[in-house]
């Protein structure tokens, strides 16, 4: 079982012998066996009661209380919890340039796989040889991925794939009737970047909730350096979701035109910055949210799942990948 998320709002936790007891309104609802349990995650307004909290710290469950949104509230663990094993093995993940070239070989092609799958879902509405030929543009750079024997060298075929990848966006937004010429960071020059921009910061932000969830430590990074006290691990992490999660997310507020360009405006400075109105600002959060807890086809041949789901299933597997000294296997979208 490992690992059982709770979500169910108004829910109460109790004990009744060796098991939790989830009711809501004097209904049970689940019955959980508390020796197959690592972890219980809860999330926003469910009760836990103190017999059921001393159970799951006697048989050393930790508990770990998220808003709805994922905001780590608090994590109790028991006094055994096997935190400084498990960091000691990310650190030195982190320190081996073996395991690390191999971790961020990992990255780029499981990147490369998400990205040529968006612009495919795209292309199957919407007929487009320009958009054919860029994910497969896009697989095959991937495929030189294993000759590359350093992480710099891997980080050129990233910029490659980068490169193919917002080529296919300019012309899917161009699609889409709204003003695309590549990514441009700082300041976001459009609409596009604007979003792509924002909605990156709040899946980032998801991203690191995930990982404080776990017991590794957000700040030691494998690919990203561990500097200027930065989550470097959580940059990590992030990277797989962008195409999938993120950048889906801008093309459906654009496809269904629940933003339009009314909803930007030009900012101060130089060269000015394109940004959302408040009113769009608050639009696309409300929309971020229904989003993330809607289940999609992310998994082949998986039942629907989350995307808040998926982030934090990927968090707790790259938990159980350096605890066991195996490669971790990055999320990729299907097809």
């Amino acid at each position: 079982m490992g690992t059982v998320y709770l979500q169910e709002q108004g829910a109460k936790i109790s004990r009744q012998g060796r098991r939790l007891l989830v009711s809501k309104e004097d209904q049970p609802l689940l019955s959980i066996p508390v020796h197959r349990l690592q972890r219980l995650v809860i999330i926003g307004r469910i009760q836990l009661t103190a017999s059921a909290l001393a159970l799951l710290l006697d048989r050393g469950v930790s508990v770990v209380l998220l808003t709805t949104r994922g905001q780590v509230r608090g994590t109790l663990l028991p006094p055994d919890c096997p935190r400084g094993e498990l960091r000691r093995r990310q650190y030195a993940l982190a320190g081996e340039p073996a395991g690390t070239l191999l971790f961020c070989r990992e990255l780029v092609r499981a990147k490369a796989v998400s990205a040529a799958n968006v612009i495919r879902r795209y292309a199957y509405n919407h007929r487009n040889s320009e958009l054919t030929k860029a994910s497969e543009d896009i697989l095959q750079t991937a495929a030189r991925v294993d000759e590359q024997p350093t992480v710099d060298a891997v980080r050129g075929i990233e910029g490659l794939l980068g490169r193919t990848y917002f080529q296919a966006l300019v012309e899917i937004f161009h699609s889409l009737e709204m003003d695309f010429g590549g990514r441009v960071r700082r300041p976001p020059a459009d609409p596009v970047n604007a979003c792509l921009s924002y909605v990156y910061m709040l899946l980032t932000a998801l991203s690191h909730n995930a990982l404080q969830a776990t017991h590794l430590d957000p700040y030691c990074g494998i690919m990203h350096a561990s500097i200027r006290n930065a989550p470097a691990l959580t940059f990590d992490f992030v990277e797989q979701f962008r195409q999938p999660i993120a950048d889906r997310f801008v093309m459906l507020l654009f496809n269904k035109k629940i933003l339009q360009k009314a909803d930007f405006q030009v900012g101060k400075g130089q060269p000015a910055p394109v940004l959302l109105s408040d009113a769009a600002r608050k639009r696309l959060i409300s929309e971020w949210e229904v989003y993330l807890h809607t289940p999609q086809r992310l998994i082949e041949k998986r039942e629907p799942l989350s995307p808040f789901s998926l982030i934090f299933e990927q968090a707790e597997e790259l938990e159980k990948s350096i605890q066991t000294g195996r490669t971790y296997r990055f999320y990729r979208l299907c097809l």
